[in-house]
């Protein structure tokens, strides 16, 4: 892997892999401080591999730690691979060095880009850095030492040899943590330049798809420490004379510009990511159908003559594990106020306009980089998806990206980073301005294609379930925000322009593909068409052939309501005798939950038909036209995500007021709903509790709480039987899902939301009376002494506790 001359270093750092992770970084930190560029240059491969984890390596278990069970961790590893630390300062001086080069192996890149390469097609971004070794035929990418790093940091993500637990807050986890530190500071939201990278003359080039690659390069191949491939790789993996076409490859040639250099890592960052984890589901398809729709379903092809095989793709797919959605959408939210913190210069018609290169970035970063990929991940999702619930984080990032006018004001993104702030930018009703129908244009296919990829899925949903139904009752709240629509419309207007015929000729239906000869089907513009495969077909949102399938919905949404509402008018039975009182303590507590989720439901299955009826003006039944809402006013509104506090900004002495949160609370529009919030263990001693009891059963929480507190949080975010059961006694006093309502600082709330113990209701006088009756009931009855009781009463509550987690699905963060 390295030259002899480092070999001295490389054992240094191998060193310390046995230390602990303060230490480990520690000690390296120390090393890198210390040692010179000519030496760390063979250890850095050692570093990175080592820590990302390579292969079936497990690596330094980053993508696992948090900061709640992890804290000390959590602090070292985030200041050793912050932008500015001195692994990345050494980085950067790496860099540098133009004949210096490591390997990285061809195999762990996406197999679409895999693909192209074996079929002779070389993606822009990889031009002069596929390599191979010999006459091994062993092929690899020589990288620079900013790439090699960036490649292992996005890869770790997608490692299928890695079994992260899925992040339930982004921000309690080390990974999102660093992705979020770098993509803010190599993307700056406040129109600032990258600080340049220290003692570097002059950045190397990597081409990206919006730069014009060079033809060919003058100088030879150099690589003093690279890192051979672990595994064996095939002989034949390019068409005949495919590595001879390229030009030896040289890091450092040519050299980038000024005006390039400034966004050079920007570039290369934004690309990395895009490539990793957007790229990884095949793009060659063939086409399928659903039972219920007209609209396509994807399955991979490998060659130009493969044959369709209707079990090829149950065993060469990938599907993205949902904390790399949770990523994806983090990036995109990320890229919309990147994008819309360039300014807007009007210039004069008759004059050049010259942007800065940062500015020019922005404005070319989705067009150029991402659209096509994010286009293809959504795609590859929404058809491969499971049928549950786990599908609404891929559903929040298609209708994040086909929403940028939410995203404007790089303060809304640092405000989102509180997962129990409310999104203070979805705003129900916000008329959708003109100045975006430039974008929905360049984007129109994500907004119809996906929508009527969307449809299979909703055919195939029990829409009588809360989560089916609030996922449509989503996609159509979007889509009928006031003159989305229309902009949609106007968007299709290609489609009969393409036919060259007036629309008076094509009548009410011109956008209908349905019955015109093939000679005058719409064709998709170039920017448009370069998302789809050939020969896609495209149908118009508001033709025909889409106005029976929203008219199928509708009767499935109708006959939805009508069976909840046939099961509510049903009487139940009321049984009587102990086993219904048995029943009754237990599962009673569920039912005024019950009622409010019934009540949810029927308001997303209303507000659904008529955001579809506004949405394709559609008439719907007589008998539907007074749909009627849920009476129950405070309950719309926390339906329909309207905050009812007061406009405030989050602090970490609680909540404060803004100018417009102080009118709403004068004119009594808005107002904070005053309730103890506190830890219930602290509250007074009341009249019907003992206080000895209350002070004895503190202090030994307090003590269990703090020895075990790492324990204790394991036990509470295990995903099976055995964490819904730990739900039901270590519960946080404050849900991570509930939001606060009254005015609570952040540490408060931070400190309410961690599980624990708490056993102040055996201090009860009720819960004491209650307990010695049923002593004295075992004694006379089984003649239980005191052990046998508090044996018999540790079953009964596992028993209770299995029982809840059964009957009770558990709970979970909202998305």
């Amino acid at each position: 892997m390295a030259a002899l001359g480092g070999s001295s270093v490389v054992l240094q750092v191998q060193a310390t892999f046995s230390k602990g992770l303060p230490h480990r970084c520690r000690d390296l930190d120390d090393i890198i401080r210390t040692t010179s560029i000519k030496e760390l240059r063979h250890a850095l491969p050692y570093i990175i591999e080592n820590m990302f984890g390579f292969g079936n390596e497990s690596g330094w278990g980053i993508d696992k730690i948090d900061k709640h069970n992890h804290p000390q961790e959590f602090e070292c590893l985030r200041r050793f691979l912050a932008p500015d630390s001195r692994l990345l300062n050494l980085i950067y001086r790496l860099q540098g060095e133009i004949y210096l080069s490591y390997e990285f192996p061809f195999k762990y890149l996406p197999a679409p880009t895999r693909q192209m390469i074996e079929e002779g097609l070389m993606p822009v971004f990889l031009v002069n850095k596929i390599q191979s070794q010999g006459l091994t035929g062993q092929t690899f990418l020589s990288l620079s030492a900013f790439e090699y790093f960036l490649f292992h940091l996005a890869y770790c993500l997608v490692n299928p040899a890695h079994s992260s637990p899925t992040w339930a807050n982004l921000y309690d986890y080390l990974y999102p943590n660093i992705i979020d530190s770098y993509i803010g500071y190599y993307l700056p939201l406040d129109n600032k330049t990258i600080p340049p990278m220290p003692n570097v003359p002059s950045p190397v080039r990597s081409p990206v798809s919006h730069y014009t690659v060079p033809s060919s390069y003058n100088s030879h191949s150099v690589s003093p420490s690279t890192t051979p491939p672990r595994h064996r790789t095939r002989p034949s993996l390019f068409k005949s004379g495919f590595i001879a076409v390229q030009k030896p490859h040289v890091q450092g040639s040519p050299v980038l510009d000024h005006s390039e250099a400034e966004t050079w890592r920007s570039e290369t960052l934004l690309q990395v990511l895009a490539e990793f984890w957007l790229n990884q589901n095949p793009v060659d398809t063939e086409k399928t159908s659903f039972p219920h729709a007209s609209f396509p379903m994807r399955y991979c092809r490998h060659s130009p003559a493969y044959q369709p095989d209707p079990f090829a793709y149950l065993f060469d797919s990938y599907m993205p594990s949902l904390n790399q959605v949770k990523m994806v959408r983090l990036l995109v939210k990320y890229l919309h106020f990147f994008t819309n913190s360039a300014p807007n210069v009007i210039t004069s018609p008759y004059q050049t306009a010259i942007h800065p290169p940062m500015e020019e970035f922005k404005r070319t970063a989705v067009p150029q980089i991402l659209q096509k990929k994010m286009y293809n991940f959504l795609g590859y999702a929404f058809e491969r998806w499971p049928l549950d619930s786990s599908f609404r984080m891929v559903l929040e990032t298609w209708l994040s990206y086909i929403q940028p006018w939410r995203y404007t004001e790089p303060n809304q993104y640092y405000q989102s980073k509180d997962p129990h702030r409310p999104d203070p930018t979805d705003l129900r009703d916000k008329r959708v301005d003109d100045r975006w129908c430039q974008f929905i244009e360049d984007n129109l296919l994500f907004y119809t294609v996906m929508f009527q990829h969307f449809l299979p899925r909703v055919f195939r949903l029990d829409l009588s379930s809360p989560q089916c139904a609030y996922m449509l009752y989503r996609v159509t709240k979007v889509l009928c925000l006031p003159n989305l629509a229309e902009m949609i419309f106007r968007g299709e207007s290609w489609s009969y322009r393409a036919t060259r015929m007036p629309m008076s000729d094509l009548g009410a239906s011109y956008l209908s593909s349905d019955h015109l000869p093939p000679h005058l089907l719409p064709s998709l513009p170039p920017h448009l068409a370069d998302l789809e495969a050939p020969g896609f077909q495209y149908v118009p949102l508001f033709g025909e052939r889409m106005h029976s399938q929203i008219g199928e919905l509708i009767h499935q949404l109708i006959l939805a309501r009508e069976a909840i509402a046939t099961q509510q008018a049903t009487p139940k039975p009321r049984r009587r005798g102990f086993g219904a009182w048995l029943a009754s303590i237990f599962f009673d507590s569920n039912r005024y939950s019950e009622i409010n989720d019934t009540k949810k439901l029927l308001l997303h299955l209303n507000q659904s038909l008529k955001n579809l009826s506004e949405i394709f003006k559609i008439t719907l039944p007589d008998d539907l036209q007074d749909m009627t809402l849920p009476t129950d006013v405070s309950l719309q509104n926390s339906l329909l995500t309207e905050p009812t506090t007061p406009d405030c900004i989050e602090t970490n002495h609680g909540p404060v007021l803004t100018e417009h949160g102080k009118y709403q609370v004068v004119n009594g529009m808005r107002k904070f709903d005053i309730t103890y919030q506190g830890d219930p263990d602290l509250q007074p001693i009341r009249s019907f509790e003992n206080a000895t009891l209350v002070r004895i059963l503190h202090q030994f929480c307090s003590f269990i709480n703090c020895q075990f507190c790492g324990q204790i949080n394991s036990l509470y975010c295990r995903q099976d039987l055995v964490g819904r059961m730990a739900e039901v006694y270590l519960a946080p006093p404050l849900r991570p899902h509930h939001m606060l309502k009254s005015p609570t600082s952040k540490t408060t709330a931070e400190a309410l939301r961690q599980p624990r113990l708490s056993l102040r209701f055996l201090a009860s006088y009720q819960t004491l009376i209650y307990l010695g009756i049923l002593y004295i009931f075992l004694r006379l009855w089984l003649g239980a002494g005191p052990v046998e009781f508090l044996l018999i009463n540790i079953c009964v509550c596992l028993l209770y506790a299995f029982l809840k987690a059964v009957m009770r699905p558990r709970s979970v963060v909202p998305l």
